[in-house]
């Protein structure tokens, strides 16, 4: 259950601390005092969508954080351990919405993501918000609630996987069944270009390669000239660089057997001497190499030719023409092989279909099952609640394909007055009715596994006098073994209250400032006091509330 709400700046709140109890928490106060932004923050910090309009005026960011007491809710820790979050019988989670939008959440001091949130939500608190009555007027929710009073979750789950991969193999299915004209056009371009790429039986690094020896043979004539000429000046005429070289080295050589002190002068000149043969060497063995071969010339230049064409088709580099032609053989290979895959999947197709239609039927017989108890339950509440003649029926019909819930179509409806027809909703009930179904359905689904704390805000909308005090009784005994927090603006059910809080609006230092009171029970007086009297309170208006708290505190 919810044990501590802390807030700041949100909305009109500027800091505000709250700590609930078991049983039914009850808060009360004048329109605008900030009762709904309670149930806001309370929604945030359980996953709710974040706006920046939430941040209180004037601030960088607003912060909510909740305690709850987890040590009774069933399946969290599991959950808990599956997210990877440490815990034990207390859960604390943070919510920061920021201005610059850089949000954030925490779970038991880890970041944590919305979705995360969302998932444990569900096992922590059930909203009712002022306008969730509405969601009766949606069909398609309908079935949801009969879901939940049958318990079948886990088929449901079991049915929307089903559901899934039925639409998936059926996307590949129509993916793969193209007309046979185009099939045959894209296998005509497919094995054209796969064709076109193989024969030129391209190789990696080839480009380089060919480019480097038609370099060479481009330019025959000048290296030739070129080598030549380095050749006769290094070793070849008289008075070559070699020729000069070795009468300078014989001469130092005579010098330094008179003058040691010239010996490395003449090794120097002796290496030099060997690395101008070995140049000349190297030279000569260069130019006798050099190719003069028109013939091969022609042939690189043909061969690079059609290496740019299959370039400009396939790809920038060969290798990614290469590549392009692994992923033209891929569909080939693909589009030669749908037959077979079409055959396949079409199996695939009929057994899921199978197994869905089972799964569907077994939840039609549940639902059907589910609809008559719920059908009993949910009349009897309604006549506590002053619908006394009120005929509620649980509308089941089967629907040609199959969905992610199945073959059924549920519709609720309602007969108010006696011989009147079960009709849609819709059609027929008041606001106030409304919120007398929505009550005794959450009456109906709050089992002893349900969530540990609910909330209603406003449930009480469109009713009054006696069954006010009959919605207060419903929401104490709802109350009973969980946590019930209750925004009303009616005094019997706030007389019904286990705890009471007062919210109120003020100023300081010129901003509005919400604020919340825990009320003892002359407070508790004087705040049904002023519901039943307004502006003006009586003596006679406290002992009217008085006597309402002490009759609840009689019954109980």
């Amino acid at each position: 259950m919810l044990t501590e709400l802390n807030i700041k700046n949100f909305a009109i709140i500027d800091s505000l601390n709250i700590t609930f109890e078991k049983g039914f928490n009850v808060l009360t106060g004048e329109t605008g005092a900030g009762k709904s932004i309670i149930v806001d923050a309370v929604e945030l910090v359980l996953g709710g969508r974040a706006s920046s309009e939430m941040i209180r005026s004037g601030c960088d960011e607003a912060v909510v954080e909740a305690a709850f007491d987890s040590s009774d809710v069933r399946g969290l820790s599991e959950k808990l351990i599956e997210m990877g979050i440490e815990g034990d019988d207390t859960l604390v989670i943070k919510r920061t919405v920021s201005a610059s939008g850089k949000n954030k959440v925490f779970i038991n001091g880890s970041m944590a993501t919305i979705a995360m949130l969302s998932d444990i939500g569900e096992f922590l608190v059930d909203i009712h918000g002022q306008h969730e009555h509405q969601t009766l007027f949606k069909v398609e929710r309908h079935i949801d609630v009969i879901d939940e009073y049958a318990a079948v979750g886990p088929l449901r789950e079991e049915m929307a996987g089903v559901y899934s991969e039925l639409n998936r193999i059926k996307n590949e299915l129509e993916s793969l069944k193209v007309s046979e004209a185009d099939k045959e056009k894209r296998l005509d371009v497919l094995k054209f270009q796969s064709d076109e790429i193989g024969k030129a039986s391209l190789k990696e690094n080839e480009e380089e390669g060919l480019l480097g020896e038609r370099k060479l043979l481009a330019n025959a004539e000048k290296l030739f000239d070129a080598g030549n000429t380095a050749l006769e000046l290094l070793y070849a005429q008289a008075g070559s660089a070699l020729e000069l070289v070795k009468k300078a080295d014989s001469k130092i050589r005579e010098i330094a057997t008179l003058d040691e002190s010239l010996k490395p002068t003449a090794e120097s000149v002796n290496s030099i001497y060997a690395s101008i043969e070995d140049a000349a060497m190297t030279l000569r063995d260069y130019v006798g190499k050099i190719s003069f071969e028109p013939e091969r010339l022609n042939e690189i230049e043909e061969r690079l030719d059609l290496i740019g064409r299959l370039k400009r088709k396939y790809g920038n580099t060969v290798s990614e023409v290469l590549k392009y032609k692994e992923e033209v053989d891929r569909e080939l290979e693909g589009i030669e092989k749908a037959e077979e895959r079409i055959t396949e999947l079409e199996k695939e197709v009929e057994t899921l279909k199978a197994s869905g239609l089972k799964i569907a039927e077994t939840l039609s017989d549940k639902r059907k099952k589910a609809s008559k108890e719920l059908k009993k339950m949910v009349e009897v509440e309604l006549s506590d609640l002053g619908m006394k003649k009120a005929v509620f029926e649980v509308k089941i019909d089967m629907i040609s394909d199959i969905t992610s819930k199945g073959l059924d179509r549920v519709e609720f409806l309602l007969s108010s007055n006696p011989g009147e027809a079960p009709k849609p909703l819709s059609k027929i009930a008041s606001g106030g009715e409304l919120s007398r179904i929505m009550l005794a359905l959450k009456k109906v689904l709050a089992g002893p596994s349900g969530v540990p704390t609910m909330v209603f805000d406003e449930v009480d909308s469109g009713i009054g006098g006696g069954i006010a005090e009959v919605v207060g009784r419903k929401l104490r005994e709802v109350a009973r073994g969980r946590q019930v927090l209750c925004i009303t603006h009616l005094p019997q059910i706030a007389a019904m209250a286990d705890l009471h809080y007062a919210v109120s609006k003020g100023e300081e230092k010129g901003r509005t400032v919400t604020t919340v009171a825990r009320l003892d029970k002359n407070g508790r007086v004087d705040e049904i006091a002023r519901m039943l009297g307004g502006m003006t309170i009586t003596e006679a208006t406290k002992r009217h509330a008085e006597e309402m708290i002490n009759n609840v505190n009689r019954e109980t």
